[in-house]
């Protein structure tokens, strides 16, 4: 599942497959709504974590449990990279993707790591369906990979990872304008 955040750390675009796990409407989930579809002991914690990430503007990764639309809950891994301007380097939010948490432990507690970066593998129904969740799925996987080599291929990735943040905030306006005048 992936999503995007805008500099003040505003949710502006979830994808489809976030409705489909929790029931959440988009509109509800946009700017902190997502709050709501987290266990509630876990919710002060990961919205700590991720506040202080973007103040810092740093990746981070998220442990946590999500509420499904039936109830249940289901641990997950939600990890971002921050995204800046290509010429500026002006931080503009956050591409993330969630994905489920695949360890079965007992006894497990929300955690958020600032400064790490280790996106899940995103299966079943955390699979990307759309094209641009697609791309977005493996630049984050690709920045993961080349985060220690630095330089010009992480700053290529980055530039990537921009633009398609600025294609999926538009394909969710366009998609919201269509939506509401038929």
């Amino acid at each position: 599942m992936i999503w995007v955040t805008d500099h003040r750390g505003s949710l502006t675009y979830v994808c489809q497959q976030w409705h489909d796990l929790t029931g959440q409407e988009t509109a509800k989930a946009l700017v902190a709504g997502w709050r709501d579809a987290l266990h509630s002991d876990d919710r002060a914690a990961v919205y700590e974590g991720f506040m202080e990430a973007s103040q810092r503007q740093i990746d981070f990764m998220a442990r946590f449990r999500l509420r499904r639309k039936d109830g249940s809950n289901v641990w997950v891994l939600s990890a971002a990279s921050p995204s800046f301007t290509p010429l500026t380097h002006e931080f503009v939010g956050f591409l993330g993707v969630i994905s489920r948490y695949e360890d079965d432990v007992q006894g497990l507690t929300a955690k958020v790591e600032i400064g790490t970066f280790k996106p899940g593998r995103a299966t079943a129904e955390f699979a990307a369906v759309s094209k641009f969740d697609l791309a977005a799925d493996h630049l984050i996987a690709a920045r993961a990979l080349t985060v220690e080599y630095g330089g010009e291929v992480a700053t290529g990735i980055d530039h990537a990872l921009y633009a398609l943040a600025q294609a999926l905030r538009r394909d969710r306006s366009k998609n919201e304008y269509s939506d509401t005048h038929h």
